[in-house]
């Protein structure tokens, strides 16, 4: 399944090569004028307000991100027209996953230093416990918006089908987190427009689609459900996507 989603992922991307450096380019913008506007004034509150800003900014972004590409990982093509749609239903939860993020990373900065300033055994313990705690939180938020992406409903359910998908795969949401750091690891390589960020958001909404298809056939199991038959789960996205070479990468068309 996993080798699946690396290969759907990439062809999706590559086929939506344009969309994604639009996309980027805009989160370059956002970044660049949360950086650029507190410079305008020396002072403690006007960075501070241009940090918010550039958190608020970026998760908006990437909520309308995952609106957008849902389309993509569903096979078909992102297009101008629904960038409308995607910001009208990306803003409000782009701004509760940036204040989740948010209070995480918060929580987190006062919790490690905390617990390591006890030191010994009991210190140790507690910091790997905390490691362990929001290692699980965020690899369940990075689900957050391409799950409400796919179904429109509220903060609630959303939060908690992440925390379903998560304890349901934990070594594949690590994979994933892995995968999204890669894509933006590599985009300096092209001026941060390709793979990037928009490419990390695409991945989680290849990942949300594809494991929801285990999680609807353990609904219809009776609870035994033995190995995921991932080959028929899979069936109708691999004839989709077909086998595709070089040759297909540069002449689409064609395929």
């Amino acid at each position: 399944m996993l080798k699946f989603f690396l290969k759907k992922s990439f062809y999706d991307g590559w086929d939506n090569m344009l969309a994604l450096a639009c996309f980027n380019a805009a989160a370059l913008a956002l970044v660049g004028l949360g950086i650029w506007l507190p410079s305008l004034v020396d002072s403690a509150a006007a960075r501070l307000a241009g940090l918010a800003f550039t958190v608020a900014a970026v998760s908006v972004w990437w909520s309308i991100t995952a609106h957008a590409f849902w389309k993509a990982a569903d096979g078909k093509t992102v297009r101008l027209g629904d960038v409308r749609p995607a910001i009208a239903a990306g803003v409000v939860p782009g701004l509760q996953f940036g204040a989740m993020a948010a209070a995480s990373i918060v929580a987190a900065s006062i919790a490690f230093p905390f617990y390591a300033s006890i030191g010994g055994f009991v210190g140790l313990f507690a910091t790997s416990v905390a490691f362990w705690l929001f290692l699980a939180l965020w690899l369940t938020l990075q689900y957050f918006l391409p799950v409400s992406a796919a179904d429109g409903k509220g903060f609630r359910s959303a939060l908690k089908s992440s925390l379903i998908l998560f304890i349901d795969a934990p070594l594949f949401s690590l994979a994933l987190a892995l995968d999204c750091a890669v894509c933006v690891a590599v985009s300096p390589l092209v001026a941060f427009l390709l793979p990037g960020p928009a490419a990390a958001a695409l991945a989680s909404c290849e990942a949300v689609r594809l494991r929801r298809y285990r999680l609807s056939w353990l609904a219809g199991s009776d609870g035994k459900p033995g190995p995921t038959p991932w080959a028929g789960l899979l069936a109708d996205d691999v004839e989709a996507l077909g086998s595709r070479g070089l040759k297909d990468l540069f002449f689409p068309w064609k395929h």
